[in-house]
């Protein structure tokens, strides 16, 4: 990775996770001089910290076509990108015990039947043939076999040493102050080492992205969630597939027999940014508040001191929090521990560990995926709400014909930011 920054690239990539090192790839493969900054370093934050499922299934309806070439794309990453991501094609299984649950598959499959994708509806007796060693009374389940995982660490590294192989300049430890406009037009970005200028310029900056972009007068409602994994120690070969019984426990098991177990859904830990855009996100709040628990604490009288003191951390907080860290939620682990055990009550495993990483999510959970017209040259991809990791691929695609042809072959008319002002961004519903 370089350490010395350029005066100059055609194109500055903002933030190192699946998105950030995706969009330089294929940006430095169309010939584009790249330069990718990471303030911390390479998927520290959520794209080192999610499950690593790489799923069709259940998608927003308007995201399918994207996650449909972007499982394409995964298929043959680790040949493409020449390194061992764990690619696993086992499929997606989700789990229903409830009439409700499955009147939820049935209404997504006449959908997603358009698209040619391979989903289905699964029998009580199916999901045993499916899943042989889960136990429980299931009323049926959706599966997609050509769903799949990898490894989140391994994959955005992957991506990062292409790009650079593929010409691009990758920035670790340096973190972009500002956004810089001449004349509506984006001139590059300001940096705590000095700026770079550019014609284009990408926000893929995660939880970060909202405020980063108030500095160029844009307004991004976004939530921040604190979602939990437990990792455990390796057992014998238990599936390929990554199982699902929404909302009360996920799994994914790595080539090395270790288990990732989760719940969906987080912790809100409410700050001075909860109280923005909250008219906006209430409705899903109350839609999925099963699925999210609110803290006021800590997080709070922090936020609240640092504004009235008006400390330079509150100022530029990217300079003194380069990678957000938070703890995990024993009673997250616990729950889904315990709800894993109900389902699979003869294997025995030890937690080894366990982690937290923040989602950006937005009011209607679908990202931004935007070339903006004011200020001209900049590309916004980011809100991805928790199930973005898949779609990184196709992302760095969709931002490399954003800014190489000044539009893309997929239609983006759901992912416009400008859905939020004239609100027409959909309404609450129930979240996969």
């Amino acid at each position: 990775m370089e350490r010395t920054l350029p005066p100059s690239a055609d194109v500055v990539v903002i933030g190192g996770g699946i998105m950030g090192v995706a969009s330089a790839f294929f940006l430095a493969r169309a010939g584009r001089s790249v330069t990718m900054i990471e303030k911390g370093r390479i998927a520290g934050e959520q794209s080192g910290r999610n499950w690593g499922w790489i799923r069709q299934q259940a998608r927003d309806v308007d995201e399918l076509p994207l996650m449909i070439e972007s499982n394409r794309i995964w298929r043959t990453a680790e040949r493409e990108l020449g390194a061992d991501i764990e690619w696993t094609q086992g499929g997606n299984l989700a789990l229903a015990r409830d009439p409700v649950r499955i009147a939820f598959f049935k209404e997504w499959l006449a959908v997603a039947r358009e698209t040619g994708l391979d989903s289905r509806l699964l029998t009580p007796a199916d999901v045993s043939a499916v899943l042989p060693e889960v136990q429980g009374r299931w009323k049926g389940a959706m599966f997609t076999p050509s769903d799949g995982h990898a490894e989140p660490t391994k994959a955005t590294w992957a991506f990062a040493r292409a790009a650079e192989t593929a010409g691009a300049t990758i920035i670790e430890g340096c973190a972009v102050d500002r956004i810089t406009v001449e004349r509506d037009r984006v001139t590059g970005v300001e940096t705590e080492r000095g700026v770079i200028r550019a014609r284009h310029v990408i926000c893929t900056a995660g939880v970060w992205s909202a405020r980063l972009l108030r500095s160029v007068g844009i307004d991004l409602p976004v939530r921040i969630v604190r979602a939990t994994v437990a990792g455990t120690t390796p057992i014998d070969p238990l599936t390929e597939i990554a199982v699902g019984y929404h909302p009360v426990v996920s799994l994914r098991q790595r080539r090395d027999g270790t288990l990732y177990i989760a719940a969906s859904g987080g912790d809100h830990d409410v700050t001075l940014q909860s109280f923005r855009h909250l008219r906006m996100f209430l409705p899903n709040y109350v839609k999925n508040r099963r699925m999210l628990r609110v803290h006021v604490g800590r997080p709070l009288g922090r936020d609240v001191t640092n504004a009235v003191l008006r400390r330079r951390r509150h100022r530029l907080p990217w300079r003194t929090q380069r990678v957000l860290a938070p703890s995990a939620s024993e009673e997250q682990v616990r729950k889904s521990v315990v709800e894993f055990q109900k389902m699979f009550p003869d294997l025995e495993f030890d937690v080894a560990h366990t982690w937290a990483g923040y989602i950006d999510s937005t009011p209607d959970a679908v990202p931004v995926i935007d070339l903006l017209a004011r200020p001209a040259g900049l590309v916004i991809a980011t809100g991805f709400s928790g199930h973005g990791f898949g779609m990184g691929p196709v992302v760095g695609h969709v931002v490399t014909e954003l800014v190489v042809d000044g539009n893309s072959s997929f239609d983006l008319s759901a992912f416009r930011l400008s859905r939020f002002a004239d609100g027409s961004y959909k309404k609450p519903r129930l979240v996969s």
